[in-house]
């Protein structure tokens, strides 16, 4: 099973998908595209190096190298329970899911939030967890927006997209989510 969470940062992907973990699929190998980039990030290669520079400046790291980390990531877990968070963000990588999941059938949820919550709710995380990446949410916000249709426009000549109303509570969210992929 693989499933993949698409939509702006702050959308509540990653709580979602740690819900999914806690409450229904225990086994569930949750896949951030950042902490895969912050790992990697993080080995003092050349390419760690690159990414970690980027990171830190708020710039999106360049295709083939995200699809890489993940590929590389995905080949390591064969026949397991995938959520993947933060990818795609390209037509480009969009279009990679058929040769990274090659025969898997990959239930795809589109969470759409209104830009006054998303805010609220970066303003509310980054008091929280004092991530860094908050600090750069406008400017992520915008690169989002310039990308999302074209990316929907990729993943929907392959997949089935389901969009979800994420503005609610969590809990309603969590329940609309359930469903879509049938675990209700």
């Amino acid at each position: 099973m693989v499933i993949v969470f698409i939509g702006p940062p702050g959308c509540g992907k990653g709580t979602q998908a740690n819900i999914l973990k806690d409450t229904i699929l225990p086994d569930l190998n949750i896949l951030t595209v950042s902490s895969l980039l912050k790992e990697k990030s993080q080995d003092q290669s050349v390419l760690g190096k690159e990414i970690k520079n980027k990171m830190d400046n708020g710039d999106l790291i360049e295709d083939t190298v995200v699809i890489s980390v993940l590929k590389e990531k995905v080949n390591t877990l064969t026949n397991e329970q995938i959520l993947i968070d933060g990818f795609p963000r390209s037509s480009i990588q969009a279009d990679s899911l058929v040769e990274i999941f090659v025969n898997e059938v990959l239930s795809i949820i589109n969470f759409e939030v209104d830009d006054d919550q998303l805010l609220q709710r970066i303003k509310k995380r980054s008091l929280e967890e004092s991530r860094a990446d908050d600090s750069f949410f406008e400017k992520r916000l915008q690169i989002y927006k310039k990308s999302h249709q074209e990316i929907l426009n990729s993943l929907k000549k392959n997949y089935l997209v389901t969009d979800i109303q994420a503005n609610d509570e969590i809990s309603t969210v969590t329940a609309k989510i359930v469903d879509k992929l049938g675990f209700n």
